[in-house]
């Protein structure tokens, strides 16, 4: 076990696509509270705006992209693919006495980032590190947190399992809605896209939702993210079906910090779900439910290793069986 108190400079490295920001959420918390203020984060900007603002550290430094991509498509989990500026980063973090990365991708720029450094003590996933992390079967959450029992064992996720904090005025405009819905509705937060191989059926998807509505005829139904192919008029309940996706990803959080349920694949989404508690049913195809899962909120997980083969009847049920 390493004593956090032997290291004064700490430093954590992450980048990753949005979802995997929110599973880092907690460890980075953790961290943060470990090292008592003495943690520097490096981070993309738009990620520390949106997950990572309300943690304190003694530094925040931001990978600046090359002309090659911007910040939103190094967010989007391409960061692999492009290079950013180290030379400035590295200058930034001198004298750094452990540096810690929580992604599991490595390039050649992170290498030439950690070599520059040269810190004493280099903790990650991968081998360039001299201390590499395991990979452990468990809840992917559980994964990444494993860090923090490297300094204390005692350390449990859920006293850092909070949900991201949400904008005071996203909040007022969710809570407004709120009020006005429990005069009648209930609400069913609906989220579709993602990779195409994790991605359900859209037809399927909608009869499920259809379905729901019917027999549950005081929710209403919200769909949030970038994109949906659901064929919405073809719903019986339309009327009761609400598209709203490519909305300020912060306005998504907070809908769903106000929502009674949630119905979704294997996505960002269904992580910030279960970091604001709310009852859902995961969708999983070719990823594992044990890993990429619910691991805080009530659930129910439907998986298949042909996701097309799973029926609309299945994901009903399990949609039924909360209300």
């Amino acid at each position: 076990m390493l004593d956090p108190q032997r290291f004064r400079r700490p430093v954590v490295f992450f980048a990753n696509a949005i979802g995997d920001h929110l599973i880092a959420l907690p460890a980075i918390r953790a961290l943060s509270h470990i090292f008592s203020g003495r943690l520097s984060l490096i981070v993309v900007r738009e990620a520390y705006t949106e997950f990572f603002s309300e943690i304190p550290f003694e530094s925040v430094w931001f990978i600046e992209p090359s002309e090659l991509a911007d910040s939103y498509t190094i967010l989007m989990q391409k960061i692999a693919l492009v290079s950013f500026n180290y030379e400035t980063l590295a200058k930034q973090a001198s004298g750094c006495d452990l540096f810690i990365s929580l992604s599991k991708w490595t390039s050649p720029d992170l290498e030439h980032l950690v070599k520059s450094i040269s810190p004493p003590k280099s903790i990650g996933f991968l081998p360039i590190f001299n201390y590499q992390l395991p990979e452990v079967s468990s809840n992917c959450f559980d994964t990444i947190f494993s860090i923090i029992h490297l300094f204390n064992l005692n350390v449990k996720i859920e006293n850092f399992s909070n949900p991201p904090t949400i904008a005071p005025q996203n909040l007022s405009l969710v809570h407004s809605l709120k009020i006005c819905l429990d005069k009648q509705f209930k609400l069913l937060i609906v989220h579709s896209d993602t990779k195409k191989r994790k991605m359900w059926s859209s037809d399927k998807f909608l009869v499920a939702i259809d379905e729901f509505l019917s027999f549950q005829p005081d929710y209403i139904a919200i769909i949030i993210g970038t994109f949906h192919e659901l064929p919405l008029e073809s719903a019986s309940h339309r009327n009761r079906i609400f598209d709203i996706c490519a909305i300020p990803l912060g306005l998504s959080f907070a809908l769903l910090s106000v929502a009674d349920l949630f119905l979704g694949i294997d996505s960002c989404m269904l992580h910030a779900a279960d970091l604001f508690r709310v009852p859902g049913v995961g969708i999983f195809g070719p990823t594992d439910p044990k890993e990429w899962g619910f691991r805080f909120a009530p659930h129910k997980h439907i998986s298949s290793d042909a996701i097309a083969s799973i029926a609309s009847e299945q994901v009903i049920d399990a949609l039924m069986s909360f209300c």
